[in-house]
C-alpha cells in the first residue's frame, strides 16, 4: 500500500512535528495492517535532477491513497493545491484537519490566470470529503496516549478501505 502524504512545508518547520507524526503513523499503520506500507513524501521520493512537477504527478498517480494535511498553509500552497487537483478525481482522499482554517478550507489565489481559477474552484471540493480532526492533538507529543489512539483509529479505518 502506498499513501501520498500531502502537506505544506511551512507546517513542518522545527521541531518537525509533521515529520514526527508521519513516522509514528507509518509504524502504527504497518503494525495494524500487518505489512510494511510506503508513505510517499516529497523529501524522500524526489531525487536530485528529477523534474519535480512531473515526478510529483507520477507519485500521486501511483499512490493508493491521498492524505492531505489540511491547514491554512496547505490551502495557500500552490503545489499542495496541484497535488490535490491531481488526486481529487482519481484517488481515495483521506484528509486530516491539522490546523484551524479561519478563512475556510479552500484556496483563494488571485484569479489572474486559468490555473489559479481552476485551483480555486477545485479546492472547494475538499469539503465534500470526511476528514479526521487532529486540531486538538496538534500540540501533543506523538507518544501521548491521545495521539497514539488517534493513529490507531485512522490505521484501522485505512485497513478497512
Amino acid at each position: 500500500m502506498k499513501i501520498f502524504w500531502s502537506y505544506a512545508k511551512l507546517d513542518d518547520q522545527k521541531p518537525y512535528k509533521l515529520t514526527t507524526l508521519r513516522e509514528a503513523f507509518k509504524i502504527i499503520l504497518d503494525e495494524t495492517i500487518g505489512f510494511e506500507t510506503k508513505i510517499v513524501v516529497d523529501v524522500h521520493d524526489l531525487k536530485w535532477g528529477d523534474d519535480w512537477y512531473e515526478k510529483l504527478d507520477h507519485l500521486v498517480s501511483d499512490a493508493d491513497l491521498f492524505l492531505p494535511i489540511m491547514s491554512p498553509s496547505y490551502f495557500n500552497s500552490k503545489m499542495c493545491m496541484r497535488e490535490l487537483n491531481w488526486a481529487i478525481s482519481k484517488k481515495t482522499i483521506i484528509p486530516i484537519y491539522y490546523r484551524d482554517c479561519p478563512k475556510g478550507m479552500h484556496c483563494s489565489f488571485k484569479e489572474n490566470n486559468a490555473e489559479n481559477k481552476d485551483l480555486n474552484k477545485m479546492s472547494a471540493k475538499i469539503t465534500t470529503f470526511q476528514y479526521k480532526d487532529f486540531r486538538y492533538l496538534r500540540n501533543k507529543g506523538v507518544s501521548s496516549e491521545l495521539v497514539q489512539d488517534f493513529l490507531d483509529k485512522i490505521s484501522i479505518d485505512i485497513d478497512r478501505i
